[in-house]
């Protein structure tokens, strides 16, 4: 078994199918697809149940009750058998030579991770996401700084493919909702080799119901959510700083960098449920503003945003 597909379901009955046959679909055949039920109350398990009886590649797990994603994430990918691992979300579409591209890109560039490119929308509407004509390969260094940058590597699970090992280094954090962003800068340090090609294979689906819909509306941002990313911000910058000193400032700018985008946000959107966490961020930012702003990566909005809510950038 060369390539386990890892899928989460919970409550997406109308979605569901669609990523099933996707996969179903692929022209790179040699996979075992590994469909986790979080605990659904809908139609979703019997869907993939359903799906288990037509080919023999689907498994399904049933969970008694729901699990944060980490969890049900640790249980399919200790369920699977394959080489390499890639996870794909229940409301999204795969094109027919998602898996096929990345198994190529990852076998001829003799890699430890592969990515693709992708777009989003609302199933109608097409944005691209982290498309781009350059095919790189890099070192996990390399990729790690790259995804501090917020530029081509987005933390997300899906458009990558991972050695197993990877993976089996660090499980998901379990006690968190957003797991990927406390995990994916470390599969990318522990990758030796990461081959990147922006071409598009997989489409976000975005709506209503999205887990991450706070990072296309700035309004729907709770306390809990914004202190689950800080500190998943700052303990990546603690692990760049012990295991890889010299991307260390920039792992320092990309955790000031998202303070002072959640201050503007809370002010200009009032969220009022957050004021606490925003008068913090602005004592640290207060503290270390001469050197934020002597970042050379500093943008020029993130200086407004300083002299506009930070004393001492002013």
């Amino acid at each position: 078994m060369t390539v386990s597909v890892i899928m989460l379901t919970y409550n997406r009955e109308s979605y569901v199918s669609n990523m099933i046959t996707d996969i179903l679909a692929q022209t790179y055949t040699d996979f075992e697809f590994i469909i986790v039920d979080n605990g659904s109350t809908d139609k979703s398990g019997a869907i993939a149940d359903m799906y288990t009886d037509k080919d023999k590649r689907i498994r399904a797990l049933h969970l008694s009750e729901r699990r944060s994603i980490g969890s049900a994430r640790n249980i399919g990918l200790g369920e699977s058998k394959g080489r390499y691992i890639a996870y794909v979300d229940d409301d999204d579409r795969a094109m027919k030579g998602f898996l096929a591209f990345l198994v190529n890109l990852m076998e001829e560039n003799h890699a430890d991770i592969s990515m693709c490119g992708a777009s989003e929308g609302d199933g109608t509407t097409r944005k691209p996401q982290c498309l781009f004509d350059e095919k790189m390969l890099l070192t996990g260094e390399e990729a790690l700084r790259l995804l501090l940058g917020r530029k081509y590597i987005r933390a997300g699970m899906p458009t990558k493919l991972y050695k197993r090992e990877i993976l089996a280094k660090y499980p998901f954090d379990e006690n968190c909702k957003n797991e990927d962003i406390h995990t994916q800068y470390k599969y990318l340090l522990a990758g030796k080799k990461v081959a990147i090609h922006g071409v598009e294979q997989y489409y976000f689906t975005r709506h209503a119901g999205n887990v991450s819909g706070f990072t296309s509306n700035a309004a729907l941002w709770d306390k809990n959510t914004m202190s689950d990313y800080l500190y998943a911000f700052h303990d990546r910058t603690e692990f760049v700083r012990q295991n890889a000193p010299d991307s260390y400032r920039y792992a320092l700018y990309a955790e000031w960098s998202f303070m002072i985008s959640m201050v503007d946000k809370i002010k200009r959107f009032h969220l009022g449920e957050c004021a606490a966490i925003g008068d913090r961020l602005a004592g640290i930012l207060e503290e270390h503003a001469a050197e934020f702003l002597n970042m050379s990566e500093t943008q020029d909005f993130e200086k407004k945003w300083m002299a506009e809510y930070i004393s001492a950038g002013r």
